[in-house]
């Protein structure tokens, strides 16, 4: 079965102000954008379609980000926005599936040349 494509960019976040502010830098610099409020909702998203890049937090409610890369085979190129570490045991189990990791607060400039890296990258 072929995915239509939902967005350029699925940002995840459960804090509403982080979420669209940065869905609104993003809209700006000419992304399309869906957002989901935790991962459980990402996951309900992908099922329906794909995203070339999920910007996902770590710690939410439901699903954590962690959870949500151990539900997905093969995920969208993973730039994780957390205020925590990715590090330990959580790296171990799905460093393998995460293209970068930032840390918030992130400066609009790191985040639009992380989007675009992950988007222009050739071996996916």
């Amino acid at each position: 079965m072929n995915s239509v494509l939902l967005a350029d960019v699925l940002v995840v976040d459960d804090e509403e102000p982080v979420r669209t502010s940065v869905a609104e830098i993003l809209r700006a610099a000419g992304y399309s954008v869906v957002e989901a409020a935790d991962g459980q909702d990402a996951l309900d998203l992908l099922e329906s379609g794909s995203v070339t890049v999920m910007l996902l937090d770590i710690r939410m409610p439901r699903r954590t980000g962690i959870e949500v890369l151990q539900a997905l085979d093969s995920p969208p190129n993973v730039i994780l926005m957390s205020a925590y570490r990715f590090e330990g045991e959580d790296k171990r189990s799905v460093g393998h599936k995460v293209f970068s990791h930032l840390m918030k607060p992130v400066a609009p400039r790191q985040l639009l040349d992380e989007i675009k890296a992950a988007i222009n990258r050739e071996d996916r």
